[in-house]
């Protein structure tokens, strides 16, 4: 399968945003209280979500109390963030920019945040930036949601499901540490040794919305159109062999990898 570049598919998601926000999961509060632990950051903590799409992020702190700002390039995910924060009842500040320049204040932070974004990122720009604008003794996280094959016959049906249409990239990962994040971030200047961490959870989804979270998939949803039809085609057979039906639940094994760092100085 011919995939799309990382530039086209980042750009890409701003289209999904309504997609995207429907059916990607979120994080569970254990994740937040391992990075507010592992910075001892104070009551309400200055945090940025980079990368924040839709807010899954943002959101998810704000309703904790943080003092947060979202940074996102897509005017169409900033559109549903705000309608979705109005809902929640939660606040969340936003701009308009990239990871790699966020035109924030330096050293406002007590930490940044990405959630399934650091991937799209220019590594030294993006980590430059972030140790311009987070304070020293604050720190980053960058995690990821990863299904969880190994605690579901469902899950392991899919991933092979997935290959077997030749989709690739971060689409198959597994959980665990990725050797080039963990090496981009020993690269940057003004930070200490990263360290990884897990969460697992457990998601309730139903097979329609398993459906639609696979179709988010940037790698899939840029694929020519007779791939996407042959995949969504397989699905729906897996899930029929497997006796789930469109409005029948199904428990999805998730596991957060998560790289944590703290910014040098005092």
């Amino acid at each position: 399968m011919n995939v799309a570049p990382p530039e086209v598919r980042a750009l890409a998601f701003d289209a999904w945003a309504d997609e995207y926000e429907r059916y990607r999961p979120g994080y569970p509060p254990e994740l937040f209280d391992r990075v507010r632990s592992a910075f001892e950051l104070p009551d309400r903590p200055a945090a940025v979500d980079l990368g924040a799409g839709t807010g899954k992020v943002a959101r998810a702190v704000a309703a904790l109390g943080w003092d947060v700002v979202a940074v996102e390039p897509g005017a169409r995910m900033l559109d549903v963030l705000h309608a979705q924060a109005r809902r929640e009842g939660v606040e969340v500040q936003t701009v308009k920019a990239t990871a790699e320049a966020t035109t924030l204040d330096a050293g406002r932070f007590d930490v940044a945040l990405a959630g399934e974004a650091w991937h799209w990122f220019d590594a030294p720009e993006a980590l430059a930036e972030i140790a311009r604008i987070v304070r020293p003794g604050g720190g980053f996280a960058f995690f990821w949601n990863v299904v969880d094959e190994s605690r579901s016959e469902l899950v392991a049906d899919e991933r092979r499901l997935v290959l077997e249409h030749g989709i690739s990239g971060n689409d198959v990962r597994k959980p665990g540490p990725l050797p080039e994040t963990a090496a981009a971030i020993r690269a940057a200047d003004g930070f200490d040794e990263p360290e990884f961490i897990q969460v697992r959870h457990v998601v309730a989804m139903t097979g329609a919305s398993y459906l639609g979270w696979a179709r988010t998939k940037s790698h899939l949803r840029t694929a020519p159109a007779d791939v996407q039809a042959r995949f969504v085609a397989a699905f729906e057979g897996m899930l029929r062999a497997h006796g789930i039906g469109p409005d029948d639940t199904v428990e999805v094994p998730f596991v957060v990898d998560c790289w944590l760092a703290r910014r040098t100085g005092s």
